[in-house]
């Protein structure tokens, strides 16, 4: 097996070494979260070179200049204009890490420019919110709570909507409305996005303690979690197992000091793959297997 950066090249990118969605489909979508996330992993490897190709297809491909303002186009397609805040959350904080550790300031500033748009544009009524679309230069209208990932550059009113959302239920609302001022919430929840609201909720201090006493139950009984449940009746609506969702409860679990149950997870894991989940894993499933392996060696 080669190393990572080779399946990534071999499998995962075009020509011009631009990463597509699925393994061998070229047509697929090329996204700024791809991007973001083998970023990550760049860094957390050290590799320099590979970063430093990413950057210049990011900057080539993906930035859109405005005025003074600096776009991340969230998908390649001559129709996006608009950004996505989770992914420019996690390829700003990228760069800044890759800037100090690959001693370039190149990087650094170029973080500081999308920082800084977000700053000036992506706002609305007090709140950070999803996107901006500068085409029609108007913000979105709401508030993705699993985005809040890195607090740092969201207004405090951003901040306290996940200290503030009813964590009554198992299940979290996913978002907030900043024209009608309310939580929304779907009928089937996306398991990626519970864990992601409860791991950003204990980022700044928050506990969720009837959703960690069913996640916990809910691991210990069946020994896996799917990646959709029913709002209502707290049952699974899909029968797939995801990397990606095992990746985030791992470090749920880890947070919440659960360390037995983490063990657990990455051993489930390594048996998934074993099985050939990765087969034709989606690039954000792969990676995150690849992040899980880094992080807990």
């Amino acid at each position: 097996m080669g190393s990572v950066q080779e399946t990534v090249n071999e499998t995962y990118m075009n020509d011009q070494k631009l990463i597509h969605a699925y393994p061998n489909e070229k047509t697929s979508d090329y996204l700024s979260e791809s991007i973001g996330l083998y970023m990550e992993y760049l860094v957390l490897i050290g590799d320099k070179k590979s970063f430093q190709e990413q950057y210049e297809i990011l900057t080539q491909q993906f930035i859109d200049r405005q005025a003074e303002n600096t776009f991340i186009q969230w998908r390649l397609d001559e129709e996006s204009r608009t950004n996505a805040l989770i992914d420019d959350l996690r390829i700003i904080s990228s760069l800044e890490k890759a800037a100090d550790q690959f001693d370039n300031k190149v990087y650094r500033k170029l973080a500081e420019e999308l920082s800084q748009s977000i700053t000036n544009l992506q706002k609305s009524n007090g709140f950070s919110v999803d996107f901006y679309d500068w085409k029609y230069q108007q913000p979105a209208e709401r508030v993705t709570l699993s985005y809040l990932e890195d607090t740092d550059l969201l207004l405090e009113k951003t901040v306290n909507l996940l200290i503030e959302v009813s964590d009554i239920e198992v299940f979290f609302p996913e978002y907030y409305d900043v024209n009608e001022q309310i939580y929304m919430k779907s009928e089937e929840i996306h398991m990626i996005d519970q864990l992601l609201i409860a791991i950003n909720r204990l980022k700044v201090g928050v506990k969720s303690e009837v959703f960690q006493k069913w996640i916990v139950a809910a691991w210990i009984e069946g020994g896996h979690i799917y990646g959709r449940y029913d709002r209502q009746s707290q049952d699974e609506t899909v029968e797939y197992e995801s990397i990606a969702v095992y990746y985030y409860l791992h470090e749920y679990f880890l947070l919440i000091g659960e360390e037995v149950l983490a063990k657990e997870v990455k051993m489930h894991v390594n048996t998934l793959v074993e099985s050939d989940i990765l087969k034709n894993a989606h690039f954000f499933d792969y990676i995150h297997y690849q992040l899980l392996l880094m992080k807990t060696s």
